[in-house]
């Protein structure tokens, strides 16, 4: 499982920020997982910045199902393959999911097939 920065910091128990100074000064490792720019924690990493801040990890406070979830759209980014790129209006394109959700607009066709081709690969 893995957790977004807000989530590390509530169970942690500190400040967004104190982690991102831990992780921007080097003094723990970078996550290895990102999407969409925003790093992905594990609960290993979790532990390296809890014994670098000294505090122990509170995991009752993230709510941690055996089953995922069905994800909420309006709170995080849920990629469900295949992308689908629909032409809107006379001026765009749209970047659409399975489920027809919109993940992006592209001004032209050619821009919509790429950032749907690395929706696909950041899904595998």
């Amino acid at each position: 499982m893995h957790y977004l920065l807000g989530e590390v910091a509530v169970i942690l128990g500190c400040r967004p920020h104190q982690i991102d100074y831990q992780l921007k000064t080097r003094q723990v490792p970078e996550p290895e997982k990102r999407i969409a720019n925003k790093r992905l924690f594990s609960e290993r990493d979790i532990l390296r910045l809890a014994r670098k801040l000294r505090v122990e990890p509170d995991w009752s406070v993230v709510e941690r199902a055996s089953e995922p979830a069905a994800p909420d759209p309006a709170e995080g980014l849920a990629l469900r393959p295949p992308f689908e790129v629909v032409r809107v209006g006379e001026s765009g394109c749209e970047v659409r999911d399975g489920d027809g959700a919109v993940f992006a607009w592209a001004s032209d066709r050619a821009k919509a097939l790429i950032i749907a081709g690395l929706l696909e690969g950041a899904v595998l």
